[in-house]
C-alpha cells in the first residue's frame, strides 16, 4: 500500500460507521469527563489541571469498555493486558486534552469547562485510530 492510498483508506474510515459508533461511545465517554470535570473544577474548586486528569481517568475507563463491546466488539481474552495498552496509549490523549485545555486557559483566558470541551475534540482523533489500529487491532 503506498501512501496516496493509505491517505484515500483513511479518509474512507472517517465516514464509516464504525467511527460513528465511535463517536457515540465516546460521547457517552465525555458526558462523563466533561461532568466530573466540571464537579469537580467548577463547584469543589479543584485546580483545572487535576480536575481535567481525574475526569479523564475516569472517561477513559468508561470509554474502554464502550469501545470495546459496542464499536469493536472485541472479545481478547486477556482483557487486563488490552486494557493496560488502551490506558498507555490513552497517556497521549491526556496530553493532547491537557495541554489544548492549558494553552486555551493559560493564553487566551477561555473558560476552563469550555477549554476542556474543546480538547475532547482535538484528541478525538488520536485515540480513534490508537483505538482502531493498535488496541482492539493488534490485540484481537
Amino acid at each position: 500500500m503506498n501512501f496516496i492510498e493509505l491517505i484515500r483508506n483513511t479518509i474512507a474510515a472517517f465516514f464509516r460507521v464504525r467511527f460513528f459508533k465511535y463517536c457515540f461511545g465516546g460521547g457517552i465517554s465525555a458526558i462523563v469527563d466533561l461532568s466530573i470535570f466540571y464537579t469537580l473544577n467548577e463547584i469543589i474548586g479543584m485546580y483545572y489541571i487535576f480536575s481535567l486528569i481525574c475526569s479523564f481517568v475516569v472517561a477513559s475507563g468508561v470509554n474502554f469498555f464502550i469501545q470495546r463491546k459496542f464499536t469493536f466488539k472485541n472479545n481478547y481474552a486477556k482483557k487486563h493486558k488490552q486494557l493496560l495498552v488502551f490506558t498507555v496509549l490513552q497517556a497521549g490523549g491526556l496530553a493532547i486534552n491537557a495541554s489544548v485545555t492549558a494553552l486555551q486557559v493559560e493564553y487566551f483566558g477561555v473558560w476552563p469547562t469550555f477549554a476542556k470541551f474543546c480538547a475532547i475534540f482535538v484528541a478525538l482523533i488520536y485515540n480513534y485510530f490508537t483505538s482502531k489500529y493498535i488496541t482492539f487491532n493488534l490485540m484481537k
